[in-house]
């Protein structure tokens, strides 16, 4: 056990060079939420995030664009969550608040207004986002509410399911 907590303390220690494309014309913001639900040792449940700062898409069927990763964080999640729904939904509204951050962060330093794209791979909740039916489970109606009301108001630019061998933030 101190071994390895010798370990991880001198990778902690170590720096890493960031690196960054150097990006053209106007930027978008693309965050990769994603949750475990009761995976833990302890069956907690985990959030993790990943952020990109990216170029716009050439066209709407582009795949390729540049982009660098600017924020990524994995935790465990603190609040009661009953179900793998819950634990997305905490997740998805981590790295949405976090994107508000750094858009005003890039407004401020550019003065450009970027646009926040997110791509989850829960699916119910790109599409719960887009109905008007009562979610089943009490604890979702506050944040389901707030996901409803930033996707429709054009805080959330781009809200789209992504399959989760390809949610960048699966990893963590």
């Amino acid at each position: 056990v101190r071994a390895v907590n010798k370990l991880v303390r001198s990778i902690k220690a170590t720096p890493v060079a960031l690196r960054f494309w150097p990006l053209k014309g106007r930027c978008r913001i693309v965050g990769f939420p994603d949750a475990s639900y009761k995976n833990n040792g302890d069956k907690s449940s985990q959030r993790a995030l990943t952020i990109f700062m990216a170029e716009q898409r050439d066209n709407a069927s582009s795949t390729h664009a540049r982009g660098s990763l600017v924020e990524y964080e994995s935790h465990k999640i603190t609040q009661t969550t009953m179900s793998t729904t819950v634990a997305e939904l905490y997740s998805l509204m981590k790295c949405f608040g976090t994107m508000l951050f750094l858009k005003g962060l890039w407004a401020d330093l550019s003065a450009e207004n970027a646009e926040v794209h997110i791509r989850t791979d829960a699916n119910n909740l790109v599409t719960t986002a887009r109905t008007t039916h009562q979610p089943e489970q009490t604890e979702t109606i506050h944040l389901i509410q707030m996901l409803r009301r930033e996707s429709n108001s054009g805080g959330i630019d781009d809200l789209a399911h992504v399959v989760s061998k390809y949610c960048l933030s699966y990893a963590l």
